[in-house]
């Protein structure tokens, strides 16, 4: 005999299906957050930091000591998603995801509260440089793991929705460090900022980590690991499984990455510096430009990612990448042409809305390709050594471009080269969104 479960039953799981959908949102993209938000941060108050940890007789020099350091954070983000990530496909996602935000908080501690070069000599920028490469290790093992975990635990029909929030997690974070940023540099003396008032806002950061660990602790481990485990299909040796077995949708990982990264390295955060270098607009408008962008990109993401569990992520994928490829040097072309503040916000608009077509379809797109053994290793390994190569270099190659062909264009040569990797990456690949997870 069938049981009927009274309405307010139903109803209280219901309720119960959806606050832990919640909470594991918000445990998955915690430390994406806080890693842009010391990407965004850092990179503010970069000049301050320069003379502090890294004095130099030339500025130029000291600058770019400062960003070098910050750059070393990208290679050690491979060796960190190959590390974290086998943990996580070993061990669990809830294990490694409690270690990666508590190695960030390392990191993140040691830049607030590093001493500066004349109070300790050249082991200041020495600090810098190690708090950097924790951070980038610990970055490195995140979006892997917490990609897998958050696309394991949601429901079928729902995978595309839960992981767009891996993206909406960047763009906040992004907002964010902008917002504290401004509002340091605008409330504070020079010489207060420079004491004191660049700390603020890591300090801050550091303040979210006990959140973060206590729901990360609180919250029960993928449903899908928790099944692969019992019935013993987990990976003895996951790194090796994944290089050996698994190396093709791994490196079709890394080309579907090639896009995202420089969309969101091109798109969101060099444009401003484009629209002031190259077109010599006015700072404030490019960071205008860069805040409506970095709002159209958080509120489509969700969407894209919705409608990508309805039609299917690859159309909605290839169609973003398409559009990209066809129009990007149009849309450069009249930005150039006429450098105002409503044309950049209309094309970095636009170009958001690609890039949230594709990123919204992203983390549930590659989790798919990867079976559960193996997923948080494969995408750690795609993600990441694409980030490092194509998205951390972004705007010395735009530099580049720009300074040896002399053409204010060049910027879009790179967006279309990583539209067409991406494109002719994703139009053979089986698009997984109805099946269930492996």
């Amino acid at each position: 005999m069938s049981t009927v479960l009274p309405a307010s039953h139903a109803a209280g799981e219901n309720t119960a299906v959806n606050l832990s959908g919640r909470r594991a949102i918000v445990v998955s993209t915690i430390g994406n957050a806080l890693e842009w938000f010391d990407f965004m941060v850092y990179g503010f108050f970069a000049v301050i930091i320069a003379k502090l940890y890294f004095p130099a007789t030339s500025p130029t020099i000291s600058l770019l000591a400062t960003w070098a350091t910050f750059g070393v954070g990208f290679l050690t983000r491979p060796l960190g998603g190959v590390v974290l990530g086998a943990v996580a496909d070993r061990v669990g996602r809830k294990s490694a995801l409690t270690l990666t935000i508590s190695l960030m908080a390392v990191g993140i501690a040691i830049i607030a509260f590093a001493p500066t070069y004349a109070a300790i000599g050249v082991a200041a920028p020495l600090l810098m440089l190690l708090g950097r490469l924790i951070q980038g290790f610990s970055a490195g093992g995140e979006v892997g793991c917490a990609t897998a975990f958050l696309v394991e635990y949601a429901p079928a029909n729902k995978r595309g929705y839960f992981g767009s929030f891996q993206m909406v997690a960047q763009a906040a974070a992004s907002l964010a460090g902008s917002f504290f940023g401004a509002v340091l540099t605008r409330t504070l003396s020079p010489e207060h900022l420079s004491s004191w008032g660049w700390r603020v806002p890591f300090v801050i950061g550091l303040l979210i980590v006990p959140v973060g660990l206590y729901l990360r602790s609180k919250l029960d481990e993928s449903p899908v690991f928790v099944e692969k485990a019992q019935k013993n299909e987990l990976s003895a040796s996951p790194i090796r499984d994944t290089a050996t077995k698994h190396w093709l949708p791994v490196l079709a990982g890394l080309g579907l990455t090639v896009f995202g990264t420089i969309g969101t390295y091109i798109f969101l955060l060099y444009l401003p510096t484009h629209a002031t270098r190259v077109l010599h607009m006015a700072l404030t408008d490019g960071l205008i430009s860069s805040t409506i962008g970095a709002l159209v990109y958080l509120v489509c993401c969700p969407v894209f990612g919705r409608l990508s569990d309805r039609l299917g992520r690859k159309k909605v994928m290839a169609t973003a990448l398409a559009l990209s490829l066809v129009t990007a040097y149009p849309i450069f072309s009249f930005l150039t042409a006429h450098p105002s503040l409503p044309t950049l916000i209309c094309c970095q608009a636009l170009l958001m809305v690609y890039l949230s077509a594709y990123q919204g379809c992203y983390p549930a797109f590659i989790s798919e390709l990867l079976p559960s053994s193996v997923r948080s290793t494969g995408i750690s390994v795609s993600y990441n050594v694409a980030v490092m190569i194509f998205g951390g270099f972004a705007p010395a190659i735009v530099q580049w471009l720009t300074m040896t062909t002399g053409d204010p264009l060049a910027i879009c040569y790179y967006v279309i080269f990583g539209s067409a990797v991406a494109l002719v990456t994703i139009l053979p690949l089986r698009d997984r969104y109805s099946d269930a997870l492996r």
